[in-house]
C-alpha cells in the first residue's frame, strides 16, 4: 500500500479505512440519484450502464438487457458531488492499487466487480443483504416490483412496528403505514397512512426524491471545507448527513422484497463489513489476486474474518437509582442527568475502542441503551488491542466508581456465512448474536477479572485512596 510519508502508520491506516468506508457507504448512491431523475448526459449514462451494470442474455433470443441501472447512476452522482468531497486523488490508498481502483469504481461496481477492492465491497453488500449464491443471482436479474406492488420510484419505507406480531397470529395481508420521504426530523419519525400518502404515479414520486436530493446537496456543501483534509472527522459529518437524508429511502425494491430496510441502515452495514474485510486482508498481508479469486468463488466465506465487538455498561441501575435518586426534589432531572451520563460513558468507550483499532465511526453499528456493537477485522492485533482497551476501562472505573459500575467488552469471530438467512429453519446470524450476548453475560459475571490468573495490581495510589491494601481485599469487599 502506497502511503504518504507525512502521516504516521496508524493514522495512515485510519485514513485508508475511512476511504474504504466512504466507497462502501455510497455504493448505492445511484438509487437515490436515479429515483430523483438526476439530469445526466445520455451518452455518459449509456457508457456507465455498460461499465457498471450486469448484462443478461436471453437463451431464446439474441437480445438481452442490463439490470440494476442504479449502479450506473452511482458513478454519475459521484461526478456531481465530487467537488464537495475530500480530495481522494492524491495519496489515496487503497485507491490506485490498480488502474481500475478508484473511489467511483469501488462504489459503482458492486454488481459487476473485477478488482480485489471491488470484490470486497461487493461481498460486503451481499453479506449485509444475507444472500445465498443462488438467491443473489436471481436478485441480480430480478425485475420490479416490491411486495407492496410498487416500483422503485413509488415504494415507500414500511414501519417495523406494524410487522411485530405474536407467534400464533396471522401475517397481515397489507401494511397500512409508511414513512414520509423527507429529511429526518422529530415529525418524520412518526409514520403516516399509506392510503393518503404513497404516490400512485412515477412523476409525483420522483418529485419527492428530487426535493430530497436537492436538500442533500445543499447540506453537503455546508460541511466545513477545512474538515475535508481531516478525513475521519469529515466522515463523521457525512455519515450524520447521509442518515438524515436516506433514513426513509427503501434500500431494496426488487425480487418481491418488503421495503422495510432503509438505504442508510443497509449502506452503513456494508461500510462496516467492507472496512473489516479490507483491514483483515491488509493487516495480514494477503495476496490481493488470491483474495479476489476466493471472494469471486465464495471459497473463503467460511473463514472467520470479522470480529463482532459488543460493549455493555453494567451497574447502570445501581448508579441511576443511587442515594438521592429517590428524593422527590428534582427527581426527574436527577434521573435524566444520570442516564445521560451513562450514555456519555458508553459513547466514550465506543470511541476509545474505535480509535485503538484505527477504525472509522462507520464501523460502529449500534450504540443505544448502554450497549454498542462494532465490526472489526479478526486479527491477533485486534484481539490484543481489545484486551488492552478492556484493562484501561477497568482501571478507570475502579478508580472513579470503586468498581460499582463498569463497561465490559465481549468479542466473537464471525464469517460471511454467519450473516446469511439460512435454510431449513437454520438462523446462523441469530445464533451468532445469541452466542455474543452469552459471552457478554460471562464478562459481566466476572467483571474486572479480579480473580483472574493474570491480574495485575493497580497503582498504589489507587488502593491507598480507598484505604485497601490489595486487590484481593477489594474483591472480598465486593462479595460481601
Amino acid at each position: 500500500m502506497n502511503t504518504p510519508s507525512s502521516l504516521p502508520a496508524n493514522r495512515n491506516r485510519l485514513h485508508a479505512s475511512c476511504r474504504v468506508a466512504l466507497a462502501a457507504l455510497l455504493h448505492d448512491l445511484g438509487k437515490f440519484a436515479e429515483r430523483a431523475r438526476l439530469e445526466v448526459n445520455p451518452e455518459m449514462l449509456e457508457s456507465n450502464v455498460h461499465q457498471y451494470c450486469p448484462y443478461h442474455q436471453q437463451h431464446s433470443r439474441d437480445t438481452g438487457w442490463f439490470s440494476h441501472k442504479h449502479a450506473a447512476y452511482t458513478g454519475l452522482a459521484f461526478d456531481q458531488i465530487e467537488p464537495l468531497l475530500p480530495n481522494l486523488r492524491v495519496d489515496a490508498a487503497p485507491f490506485g492499487a490498480t488502474p481500475d481502483d478508484s473511489l467511483i469504481n469501488a462504489a459503482a461496481r458492486h454488481h459487476k466487480p473485477e478488482t480485489c477492492l471491488q470484490w470486497l465491497i461487493a461481498t460486503a453488500d451481499r453479506v449485509a443483504s444475507g444472500f445465498e449464491r443462488e438467491e443473489f443471482e436471481r436478485y441480480n436479474a430480478a425485475p420490479e416490483p416490491t411486495s407492496t406492488r410498487k416500483n422503485h420510484y413509488t415504494a415507500r419505507l414500511l414501519t417495523l412496528f406494524e410487522q411485530i406480531q405474536s407467534a400464533d397470529s396471522e401475517q397481515p395481508t397489507a401494511f397500512l403505514h409508511r414513512y414520509r420521504l423527507e429529511p429526518m426530523s422529530p415529525a418524520t419519525l412518526f409514520p403516516t397512512f399509506a392510503q393518503d400518502y404513497e404516490p400512485a404515479d412515477n412523476d409525483s414520486a420522483c418529485q419527492e426524491y428530487a426535493r430530497l436530493w436537492q436538500g442533500f446537496q445543499a447540506a453537503l456543501a455546508q460541511i466545513p471545507p477545512s474538515h475535508r483534509t481531516e478525513l475521519p472527522l469529515w466522515l463523521d459529518h457525512f455519515e450524520t448527513l447521509w442518515a438524515c437524508y436516506t433514513a426513509a429511502i427503501p434500500a431494496a425494491t426488487a425480487f418481491n422484497i418488503k421495503p422495510d430496510v432503509s438505504l442508510y441502515d443497509h449502506s452503513k452495514a456494508v461500510a462496516a463489513l467492507a472496512t473489516a474485510l479490507w483491514r483483515y486482508h491488509e493487516d495480514l498481508g494477503h495476496d490481493l489476486e488470491a483474495v479476489r479469486g476466493a471472494l469471486a468463488e465464495r471459497a473463503d466465506w467460511h473463514e472467520q474474518k470479522f470480529l463482532l465487538i459488543q460493549g455493555d455498561c453494567f451497574g447502570i441501575q445501581d448508579f441511576i437509582f443511587a442515594t438521592g435518586g429517590e428524593t422527590q426534589k428534582r427527581a426527574a432531572k436527577l434521573l435524566r442527568g444520570r442516564s445521560f451520563y451513562i450514555s456519555l460513558l458508553t459513547e466514550c468507550a465506543a470511541l476509545r475502542t474505535l480509535e485503538a483499532l484505527d477504525l472509522p465511526g462507520s464501523s460502529q453499528i449500534i450504540n443505544a441503551a448502554g450497549k454498542f456493537l462494532i465490526v472489526a477485522p479478526n486479527t491477533p492485533e485486534a484481539v490484543a488491542t481489545l484486551q488492552t482497551v478492556q484493562q484501561h476501562l477497568d482501571d478507570w472505573f475502579l478508580t472513579h466508581t470503586w468498581g460499582q459500575a463498569g463497561i465490559g467488552l465481549a468479542w466473537m469471530p464471525a464469517c460471511c456465512n454467519d450473516f446469511l438467512k439460512g435454510s431449513s429453519g437454520q438462523r446462523p446470524f441469530a445464533d451468532l448474536i445469541r452466542s455474543l450476548f452469552q459471552r457478554l453475560e460471562e464478562i459481566k459475571r466476572r467483571r474486572f477479572d479480579l480473580c483472574g490468573a493474570a491480574v495485575q495490581p493497580l497503582s498504589g495510589t489507587v488502593w491507598s485512596a480507598w484505604g485497601v491494601p490489595g486487590r484481593r481485599s477489594f474483591a472480598r469487599r465486593q462479595g460481601d
